[in-house]
């Protein structure tokens, strides 16, 4: 009943709104199953569970990602397609002009009212195409309302022998603190639950991860020091330790909940720090044991099959000291174009950097398959996640105002196994239960890509430069992007001082999504063996020019 009426909402807000709000639904039913497994012990209440969590999980962003898919899948006519969309962005441009203007000091209402009224038409212009689309291609919506989350069957099928799903629900905070955690464990052959009853304290050390991880503190004061590693050390007590002992391999896929989403799980600590230690070396982080990677849902997190390409790599790194960019206080990336150069050591593509990293250019780049890297900053709005934007350089473009709002992001299509988002804040929003971070990173997976690497918080541009460059270089061996990143990570940790091993520096970047290799490893043996016999094809030709010299010499 509750995925129905989603389908018949008509807008983004109205989703949300009702996710927000069925959540409770879906807690109380995973409750009453969870009661009648501890009086029968029967494994099917597990099942029954996990199927009723995982549809409170992302179910409007998998909807929206569904939509878009049944849409080009059922032959749906292309003018359709493209009128919904301007109406779409019209609608959104609309909205945002709204929201800017209550939010001035000295708003101007007359204009609202105009901007209020057009928005008004527009909605009904968008009702009518919608009704015309339901008569004209039934099939569409027919399908949409049968749209379901992965079977367990279907996740396991996914799941490699060495990975491990673990997907956290976690209930709305009682009166007196306390929230209930199911943690549902799920291998190749396998699904396991794990309750955890949960106190105040899960909030307090989640706060506190979050700020020192914000840079206002980044732990370097003893008294920071000592509540950091600690509720580092609590979120592993909580969160991992209840469930290790099931896990299958060292790969762990993350399925967060509520502000779980917020927590850097490889800097969860095992072992609390010695009384007097003060420093961040050699302190027990979870990285050195497993891989982590994360997704929005357990629908989400695998392939979509799009593999079979050669990718380029388009890079855009703009260059914040120019004049366009002048009185918008955004410091200029030193580290960027050190980070793009280092890419195409190892990978063929398209670099656009300075005045050519416009947004413009990135809109065409969109159009053809490829791996996008994005070195540049970003401008969050804290109120309000749709309108936060990429920055690109905005001086040589005609078309383009240069900022690329997160909204204008989910409505493109981009086709893609990885976009790379070395841009701060890029994983982090508006938090809405049920749905998860309203982020950049959202946005880029809505719109089709299969995975996004993402940052959790501000990063340092240096040390920034220091794991995407290694990552890359791992990526270029065939390794999987979650294996490549932690790679990446341990290699930072052991070349940098003791004072940058704060997981401040080294933690933001995560896997969001897909985690299979942007490059096969049989691609990559065809290329070393091409290598080979290009040098083995180089020196016969050689050796038969000087013996022929030889020859000649001697006669």
């Amino acid at each position: 009943m509750i995925d129905r009426i989603r389908n018949d909402y008509m807008t983004e807000e109205s989703r949300m709104y009702l996710a927000e709000n069925e959540k409770k639904t879906y807690v109380f039913a995973t409750h009453i199953a969870f009661c009648l497994y501890n009086l029968t012990h029967e494994h099917s209440y597990v099942q029954k569970m996990y199927n009723i969590a995982k549809k409170g999980k992302a179910a409007v962003l998998h909807n929206e990602i569904a939509g878009n898919e049944l849409f080009r899948s059922v032959g749906l006519p292309d003018s359709l397609g493209l009128q919904q969309k301007k109406l779409d962005e019209n609608i959104a441009a609309c909205k945002k002009s709204i929201f800017r203007e209550m939010h001035n000091f000295n708003p101007d209402t007359g204009m609202i009212t105009i901007w209020k009224d057009a928005l008004f038409e527009m909605n009904r212009e968008s009702e009518k195409l919608a009704g015309q689309m339901n008569l004209n291609y039934p099939q569409y919506h027919n399908l949409l309302e049968r749209t379901e989350p992965a079977s367990i069957n279907e996740i396991q099928a996914n799941l490699d022998k060495d990975e491990t799903l673990i997907d956290y629900f976690l209930s709305n905070q009682y009166n007196d603190g306390i929230r209930d955690l199911y943690i549902f464990l799920i291998t190749k052959d396998r699904l396991d639950l794990r309750y955890v009853r949960l106190d105040s304290s899960f909030h307090r050390n989640a706060e506190i991860i979050r700020s020192c991880n914000s840079g206002r503190y980044a732990g370097m004061q003893n008294e920071n020091f000592k509540s950091y590693t600690y509720a580092l050390w609590y979120m592993y007590d909580n969160l991992i330790r209840p469930v290790e002992e099931l896990k299958a391999g060292n790969r762990l896929i993350i399925i967060p909940d509520e502000q779980i989403t917020w927590l850097p799980f490889d800097a969860f600590l095992k072992y609390r720090p010695e009384p007097d230690q003060t420093g961040y070396e050699s302190l027990s982080y979870l990285i050195y044991d497993y891989t982590f990677s994360y997704g929005y849902s357990s629908s989400l997190v695998f392939s979509k099959d799009i593999r079979q390409r050669k990718y380029m790599v388009y890079a855009f790194s703009p260059d914040y000291s120019n004049q366009s960019f002048q009185g918008r206080n955004l410091n200029s990336l030193r580290g960027t174009g050190e980070e793009t150069e280092y890419i195409y050591k190892w990978f063929r593509g398209e670099k656009y950097t300075g005045a050519e990293a416009t947004e413009s250019n990135f809109r065409r780049a969109i159009q053809s398959p490829a791996i996008f890297h994005l070195a540049m900053h970003s401008m969050p709005d804290t109120i309000n996640s749709k309108y936060s934007c990429l920055v690109f350089d905005s001086q040589g473009d005609n078309v383009e105002d240069g900022n690329l709002y997160n909204y204008e992001i989910g409505m493109s299509r981009v086709i893609s196994p990885m976009v790379v988002l070395s841009v701060c804040n890029s994983g982090s929003g508006t938090l809405y239960h049920g749905e998860g971070l309203m982020s950049l990173a959202r946005g880029f997976t809505l719109a089709g890509a299969s995975s996004v690497i993402k940052t959790a918080w501000e990063v340092n541009d240096e040390t920034s430069v220091a794991v995407i460059t290694r990552f890359y270089y791992h990526l270029s061996r065939g390794e999987n992007k979650d294996e490549a990143l932690r790679q990446a990570k341990l290699e930072y940790l052991t070349t940098q001082p003791p004072v940058y091993t704060n997981p401040y520096y080294w933690a933001a970047y995560e896997v969001l999504g897909d985690n299979s290799p942007v490059l096969r490893k049989n691609r990559l043996l065809f290329i070393i063996i091409s290598a080979v016999c290009i040098v083995l094809a180089g020196g016969l030709i050689i050796y038969f020019r000087r013996r022929t010299i030889f020859s000649a010499g001697k006669r």
